[in-house]
This record gives C-alpha cells, structure tokens and sequence, in this order.
C-alpha cells in the first residue's frame, strides 16, 4: 500500500474518529450514568473496539509493517536481546533503559508488531490511571476517556505509529498521584519517580525540572536524591561507554515543523542566512524559552500545592517546546494531549471542542504533507508562488495558532486561578 492511500485512509479514520467524538459529547448523561455504575466495562469496551480491533486489523489481519519509528524501535529491541549495550553496540536517541524495556514484548513475540502492541497497552494503562485520578473531581471523567481514545492524533500516532510520548505524561502522573497523597515532604519520592522517568524515557523530560524546582518546597533535597540516582548510572555509563551516553543529545540538532522558527523564518531569512547544519543557536534560543515561560509559571503559581498546578505547568513545558524549539515535531503533541483534554478542555464549549478537532486534524495531517512536499525550508516569501507550499505553511500557522492558545488556557488556570475545564 503507498504511502499516499494510507494518509486517505488515514484521513476516512479521523473522520469517523470526529463523527464519534461529537456522539460521545451528546450523551453526557449515559456517561455519567455508566461512570458509576459500568465504569470498567465501558473502558474495557472502548480499549477492545478502539484499540485492540483496529491493530488487529491493521497488523494481524491486513498483514500491514509497522511504520515511523517502529523499524528502529525493533532494530534497538533485537540489540537488546542480543546483550548489547545501548550507544556503543546499537544507536538509541532514547534513555539507557528504553531500548531494554521495548526489548520485553520482542522477546515474547519476535515481531515489530509486538512494540505497537505494548505502546498500546502502556497507552491505555496510563489513560486508565488517569481516569481514576480525574474521576474524583468530575462525574464527566468516563466521557473524557472515551473521546481520549478517539483523538485522531492519540490513534495514529499510538496505535499506528507506535510512539513512546505519551509515557511523559505517566511519569508525570505518577508524580502528580503521589503529591495529591502526600502533601508534605514530598520532594524524596519525585526524585526517585523522577530520577527512574530520565533513564527510562528520553533525556528531552528534563526540560520540566526547572519549572518543578521553583513548585516543590525543598528544590535542594530534590536534586541530591535525583543525584544519588542519576550520577552513578552516568558513571557507570561513561565507564562501559565513555561520552557516546551524548548520543540522545545529538537529535536534537535537526530542524522541523511546525514551530515558531519554522514559520518565522521567512521573516528571519530577510535579515541573515541560516545554515541548517549550523542551527545549535536556534535550538539554544528555543530551550531558553521552553525553560522560562514554564519556569514563570511555576513562580507566579508557587504558593498553591503542587498537586493544584503540576499538571497545567507538565502542559506548558511541552507545548513550549513545540512553540519554542526548531527541532520539535508535529508527534510531540501525544506527549501532553491526554493531560490537556482532562485539565483544560471543557466540551462543553463548542471553541474548545473546535480546538481539540483542529489540534489532532493538523498535527496528523501537517507532517505528511511536509514530507510529501520534501521537507520545504520557506527561506523566502517568493516560495509562496508555490500554491502547494502556501497551504502547508497555513497548516503550520493554524498549527501553532492552536499551540499558543493552550499556552493561554494553563496561564489562565494557573496564574489567574480560572478553571478552564470541567474536570
């Protein structure tokens, strides 16, 4: 099947996936109804038929490879189970342990099909704990589970590309769970949650750490128990290795889209030249604001329990880097878009729903199109003449247009104290 009929069908899917969402808006009341009493049936239900069906369909009965990372993912797998070790004997852009963990489905079914199953499975437990975290404060949770599993973006990006982001969000949430238990001293028990989110994930979960020391109490204990963890993992690291543990590091050097650079640089262009192999400054600049605008937050929200705003700040960090860094991708949105649906988006306004739909229409349909396109640099505005490229780079614009306005809504919640949500 080529590559244009799958992003067809890709695109049918999310149709159906829209229609579906509005019908599970209109029938608040059976959900809140079957929240108290089938809540494990009706989720059950909703992971059989929009989860565990379609990969059957897709992987068993169509015979369809796995695509995006899902090669790569496999090729590390098979490294893993062959004894190798990450950086030195298989590339890996990922933390030390990821490669080992993927590794465990392999070794049960010697398929790449198998990694997508896992990422499914680990996307529904993390979906399911944070049902249960968010059905204590609303009656509507179940109703947002279910239009959770039926976001365009969560279904392709999970279910069909197999991508890892969302386990950003279960840290997190394995955080924010332990704080809303333990009020006080806390700081011992993120660091250790923290600490074991960096060696198993991807080293981009550091860019919350910042925002999390201005929240917690005690910022030093927290960094000296993440250090009795961290540092000797590095130094046992450096010594099987040497510096090839920087490897995850170096990808973060490629420019893509869609981000504020990627549709500035026509304006950026006027003035100097950029060299694409030459962008580390670029990516400086984006992480200075990725750090700070979270960082600011944090501060104007810091004398509320961080169990009120963790969440909220978790967003800001990553949609900020979506806005902010040139390297970030359209898949990044899997990261905190569970977490945004259940803090910030109330469907009961049609704007927010409207937002939701663009967000997960544009994030899945941007990219390819990109692609398709070759990648286009828009180094100038004559490029436009191109009708072709002037549609894709609308798409990035709408695309970042939906970026900023979850910025807004977590200022909102956060610094202003508006409940922009109904959970």
């Amino acid at each position: 099947m080529n590559v244009l009929t799958v992003f067809y069908i890709k695109l049918i899917i999310n149709l159906g996936l829209t229609i579906g969402i509005f019908l599970v808006i209109n029938h608040t009341d059976l959900f809140k109804k079957w929240q108290q009493e089938n809540e494990k049936r009706v989720f059950l239900l909703g992971f059989v038929i929009l989860r565990l069906i379609p990969w059957i369909a897709i992987f068993v009965l169509t015979s369809e490879e796995p695509r995006g990372d899902i090669p790569f993912f496999y090729y590390k797998a098979e490294a893993a189970l062959r004894g190798g070790m990450v950086y030195r004997d298989f590339w890996s852009y990922h933390a030390p342990l990821y490669a080992y963990i993927i590794s465990l489905p392999v070794w049960i079914w010697h398929n790449s099909r198998a990694i997508v199953l896992f990422m499914v499975l680990m996307e529904s437990g993390i979906l399911w704990l944070t049902y249960q975290t968010f059905k204590a404060r609303s009656d509507r949770a179940l109703q947002y589970a279910l239009i959770y599993l039926m976001l365009p973006a969560a279904f392709m990006y999970i279910l069909v590309d197999g991508q890892e982001e969302v386990w950003f969000w279960g840290a997190v949430l394995l955080i924010w769970r332990y704080t809303i238990k333990q009020k006080t001293n806390y700081e011992v028990g993120i660091a250790i949650i923290y600490a074991i989110a960096l060696l198993t994930i991807k080293v981009t979960f550091i860019l919350l750490l910042p925002a999390l020391l201005v929240l917690v109490k005690r910022p030093v204990r927290l960094l000296l128990v993440m250090a009795s963890i961290g540092l000797p993992a590095i130094g046992f690291l450096y010594w099987k290795i040497g510096d090839l543990f920087l490897m995850p590091i170096q990808h973060t050097e490629q420019l893509m889209t869609p981000n504020l650079f990627s549709v500035g640089r026509p304006f950026v262009e006027l003035f100097f030249h950029v060299n694409e192999k030459k962008s580390t400054l670029i990516n400086w600049i984006g992480l200075l604001f990725t750090i700070l605008v979270p960082v600011y937050l944090a501060y104007k929200g810091r004398k509320r329990h961080i169990s009120e705003i963790l969440p909220a700040i978790f967003i800001s960090c990553f949609v900020c880097m979506m806005i902010f860094q040139a390297s970030a991708m359209g898949a990044y949105v899997i990261v905190y878009l569970m977490a945004a649906l259940f803090e910030i988006i109330d469907v009961r306004k049609s704007f927010h729903v409207a937002v939701l739909i663009a967000l997960n229409w544009l994030t899945v349909g941007q990219p390819f199109v990109w692609v398709y396109l070759g990648q286009p640099a828009y180094t100038s505005f004559s490029m436009f003449s191109n009708t072709s490229y002037l549609v894709e780079y609308t798409l990035q614009l709408l695309n970042l247009s939906c970026f900023f306005w979850i910025l807004r809504q977590v200022y909102l919640k956060v610094v202003l104290h508006q409940n922009t949500a109904v959970l």
